[in-house]
């Protein structure tokens, strides 16, 4: 059915004149008429600015997108059929794929099709993309295979790349006819078989007029495509049709497709009041440059907004931006530090909101097989109430975390209870056991998720979970909402699944679709004045942050676009992962050149759109990553906008940080309970004071241990960390032992071993028994080994009798005494050295208190005797060395009269397992006693320099800090001060 109607495209020269004349056709339309905008924020501006001209008539049309239109015109039918919601239409595509994939054999397919048939999330989107664009570019299955089947056809036999295609394309046409039939045989309809129904039914509450003020999509995202127009056209009872587009819009390519679309569309000319042309803001540098830099988005946001905070409140500004991300995360902390009100009509990821992240943990700690840091993430999740309080509580919780790692617990929920059997029956039960028998407790309503599962019974053990141990909620309404939106998630994804395709999923591929699901979502926050419909304040002339195609449906006296970088400006459109462009533009996808004409003259558009100034900002560094100025830039001097210099920043300070921390601190901007803590904050001392800087005070003298005296040397921070505050390293999960425990087997491996050769009556290793100590060496080896798992008796077991391709530690603990000229008469292992020994420094001898444990002590026939040090990893730095020198002093001292007679330091090595040589001695022939006197120069110093308390973060090698395990606590921003 077609009614008869008035159709116009309304041209007009720029902006200004594209609101005037959309305010003009509404004006002069019926009221049940519709105003179609490209998204939500559009449909708020325009609001916004008809409200601000009182034109109160012109609100009762609605505003709506191109989804909203579908709505709106279902809403208005008699007798509207059953829509399919996102989530039913994504299982109806996957129960399509699997019919299809079982009807050729179920194998693996070019797009993407799993055994038995499954699509990942990912490619549902993908394939219901593809499916939308090909029917809202009026094109059939049947063309769309016949279309790619003729010039695929051609290559195939010869072409394997040409040949998989052509089985993706019948694969997918299937796909698609399996779909339509499903849908069919559930009586619900999709946006394709609405519209038809659309154009055969007059609705209830007819529409009588359209004002698209949108391109089609090929120029615009959210524009309108062949098939809506074509809706549009014969749309019962629809009376007028009015299209605003400008001329540098209609020039871009719009204008021939438009024509091509509806023939004989009349065509008028508006132009409006006369409006002033912006002039561009351009920096003072002399560089010629008409669009100001900055290092990152927050530093562009904090130059955007010093240059706005002397104008005050007097005029109407906006940031518009291409990517709204990026710049509302960064929005609240800068234009909230310098004071500046603002508002957005973005929403932000649903993803991104707590309990989102909570959920995604629920599913991560199953998919983990339940891992240490998986459950005690969830116990410690702040979104959850497992267990009661004590239960629950940080010491708890904490005592279980470490308990876990010292038990070497990688996963599994069987072990989780054996290792509760285990503590409630010892004498003492820690008190880990508390959180970990709660623990249990929750873990087992989850345990079912990791067979596979219909997905309805697995959503629904997810949702009955988080009914019984979701924390209760705390009044605060966007967390209240948040949570809802996400439950609905879950419960659409259920009844979807219960309705069309009730497959069966592990914890893997639910993880996977429940992720898609809520990232496919935003959530519109009340914060920051994020709005929802009409606002009251609209003669408000508080800042607003607007994407590009919001900004056009405003009248803003100043506007500042941000973000002008490659890859932003202009977005490039979402490629088909199916098939190329050249593939496609058969079937009506735009060319390379029609998108980008469409993007530069959308950029134009919109330098002529406010009213006084106009100012471009680029950025060098996105995310630390270098990026390009965008070549849009190029087109800007084809706007003929006048240009103003404008000068360097003001010096005032704006931002919160700036009135806190320069002299004198500011206040005013502060009141209430932030005042009090300001106040406060600048009784306390100088950031100057040396307790800024790692002073804490005089420590009392006690004996230390040479290790800890060396680590001091690394970091004194890290001393501090461990030895002084006694804070515990965060454990690692690994399936093989980590560094502590692989040195300290080690270490028992070499003592039982050395023990047993000295059982046997044998002291020194010589070339005519090397071959005895190897065998018996491997003996104390393998019978070490049968304490560990396989995996790491594997390792160890090579680490120590070594391969093929190396030798083993052992083997060069063998060779090196082998090859020594004076024979061993005596061991003494493990040998702990402590006391008060005497050092010579550079104010002459001093007695100090030490404690420490030589790994190993050769006496020699001649009346000296060898020190060795087993190092797993690399040997240290021997100009910072301090174990070994010092043990060294420390054991001619201790030694003085052992089996009456003195003994003397001959040789000191480390004996390496990585790096380029397993024997690294400390010193060379000749250089002894100026090796020892430095060492004892570093541990003096090192003493005085504890005692005194100043421990800055001050590594020998700031790479440490990466892996440092005590960053949290530590002042890095200090490091190089010292």
């Amino acid at each position: 059915m077609i009614s008869p109607r008035r159709t116009r495209l309304v041209r007009v020269r720029h902006l200004p004149a594209f609101r005037q004349a959309i305010l003009e056709s509404i004006r002069q339309a019926d009221q049940s008429g519709v105003v179609i905008v490209p998204n939500a924020g559009a449909a708020t501006q325009l609001r916004r600015m008809i409200a601000r001209r009182q034109e109160s008539s012109a609100l009762e049309l609605q505003h709506v997108t191109r989804q909203g239109l579908y709505d709106c015109l279902h809403e208005r039918l008699a007798d509207p059929p059953r829509r399919l919601t996102r989530y039913d239409r994504e299982a109806l595509v996957r129960a399509a794929a699997r019919e299809v994939s079982l009807d050729i054999g179920g194998h693996r397919d070019s797009a993407g099709l799993r055994e038995p048939g499954e699509l990942r999330p990912a490619l549902v989107t993908e394939v219901l993309r593809l499916y939308d664009q090909l029917r809202r570019q009026r094109q059939q299955v049947t063309r769309f295979e016949e279309l790619l089947e003729e010039t695929l056809q051609r290559d195939a036999e010869l072409d394997r790349g040409a040949e998989r295609m052509l089985r993706q394309t019948r694969m997918l046409a299937a796909t698609f006819r399996a779909y339509e039939r499903r849908m069919a045989g559930a009586n619900a309809c999709d946006e394709h078989s609405l519209r038809a129904h659309l154009m055969a039914t007059p609705a209830a509450a007819p529409v009588r007029a359209a004002i698209v003020t949108v391109a089609d999509w090929i120029a615009e995202p959210g524009g309108l495509s062949v098939a809506d127009f074509d809706l549009l056209a014969r749309l019962p009872l629809l009376a007028t049709i009015d299209i605003v587009a400008t001329e540098g819009m209609l020039a871009s390519g719009f204008h021939q497709r438009i024509h091509d679309w509806l023939p004989g569309i009349e065509e008028i000319h508006f132009d409006g009041a006369a409006t002033p042309r912006p002039r561009l803001a351009v920096p003072d540098d002399g560089t010629g440059r008409l669009w100001f830099t900055a290092r990152d988005r927050e530093e562009e946001l904090a130059d955007v907004a010093r240059r706005l905070k002397p104008d005050g409140a007097e005029k109407r500004t906006a940031v518009v931006y291409k990517r709204p991300l990026p710049y509302l995360y960064v929005a609240r902390e800068v234009f909230g530090s310098a004071g500046i009100a603002y508002r957005t009509s973005d929403a932000l990821p649903l993803a991104a909101e707590p309990f989102a992240a909570a959920v995604d943990l629920v599913l991560e700690v199953v998919a983990s097989s339940f891992t240490r840091t998986a459950v005690v993430a969830l116990l410690r999740s702040p979104h959850f109430a497992i267990g009661h309080d004590a239960a629950r509580s940080r010491d708890a919780v904490s005592a279980l975390d470490r308990a876990l790692s010292d038990a070497r617990y990688l996963g599994d929920l069987a072990r989780l209870s054996q290792l509760a059997d285990d503590w409630r029956s010892s004498a003492r039960p820690p008190i880990a056991l508390q959180a970990l028998d709660a623990a249990i407790i929750a873990l087992e309503h989850l345990a079912p998720l990791r067979a596979p599962a219909p997905t309805t019974e697995q959503i629904g053990r997810v949702l009955s979970f988080l009914d019984i141990y979701a924390a209760p909620d705390r009044n605060e309404p966007r967390t209240e909402r948040a949570r809802a939106a996400v439950l609905d998630t879950l419960e659409g994804l259920a009844a979807a699944s219960r309705a069309y395709d009730d497959a069966p999923l592990d914890v893997h591929a639910l993880a996977s679709l429940v992720r898609r699901s809520l990232e496919d979502q935003t959530f519109a926050t009340d914060a920051d004045g994020l709005v929802d419909g009409l606002v009251n304040d609209v003669d408000a002339n508080e800042l607003q942050l607007v994407d590009d195609l919001a900004a056009r449906y405003d009248d803003f006296d100043q506007m500042t676009i941000v973000g002008l970088v490659e890859g932003d400006w202009p977005e490039r459109p979402l490629k088909n992962i199916f098939y190329s462009s050249t593939l496609l533009q058969a079937l009506g996808w735009p060319s390379e050149k029609d998108w980008r004409s469409a993007a530069d003259a959308h950029f134009l558009d919109l330098l002529t759109s406010p009213g006084d100034r106009m100012a471009l900002s680029t950025i060098t560094l996105d995310d630390e990553t270098l990026v390009e100025v965008s070549a849009l830039v190029d087109e800007v001097p084809r706007a003929g906008l006048s240009t103003v210099a404008c000068g360097p920043m003001p010096d005032a300070r704006i931002f919160m940080e700036e009135m806190l921390s320069l002299d004198p601190a500011a206040f005013e901007s502060l009141a209430g309970e932030p005042r009090s803590w300001a106040m406060l904050r600048v009784t306390r001392s100088n950031s100057r004071d040396a307790a800024f800087h790692g002073e804490a005070g005089a420590q009392s003298a006690r004996a230390w241990a040479v290790s800890a005296l060396e680590t001091y040397l690394d970091c004194p921070f890290k001393f501090f960390a461990q030895r002084i505050l006694r804070l515990e390293e965060e454990p690692d999960d690994e399936e093989v032992m980590d560094p502590r425990r692989q040195g300290q087997f080690v270490h028992e491996v070499f003592e039982k071993f050395f023990r047993r050769w000295a059982d046997d009556g044998r002291h020194a290793v010589t070339p005519d028994n090397l071959a005895d100590a190897r065998a018996t060496f491997e003996e104390v080896v393998d019978e070490s080994l049968g304490a560990l798992t396989d995996t790491e008796a594997s390792l160890e077991r090579t680490r120590m009798l070594g391969s093929s391709a190396a030798s083993g530690l052992g083997e060069a603990v063998l060779r090196m005494e082998a090859e020594r000229p004076v024979g061993v008469v005596g061991r003494l292992l493990e040998h702990k050295l402590e006391g008060e020994f005497t050092v010579e420094t550079s104010t002459g001898p001093r007695i100090v208190r030490l404690r420490g444990k030589a790994d190993r002590v050769d006496l020699l026939e001649d009346g000296t005797f060898r020190l060795i040090d087993y190092k797993l990893g690399w040997p240290p730095n021997r100009t910072r060395a301090l174990q070994l020198p010092i043990y060294g002093l420390c054991a001619e001292q201790q030694l003085s009269s052992l089996w009456g007679k003195p003994w003397r330091l001959r040789e000191a090595a480390y004996l390496a397992f990585k790096g380029p040589k397993r024997v690294v001695p400390l010193f060379a022939p000749g250089d002894r006693e100026r090796v020892l006197r430095e060492a004892q120069q570093r541990l003096v110093d090192a003493i005085d320099a504890i005692e005194r308390g100043e421990f800055p973060p001050h590594p020998q090698d700031v790479y440490r800090c990466e892996t440092c395990a005590f960053t949290a606590v530590c002042r890095k921003d200090y490091v190089g001060d010292v």
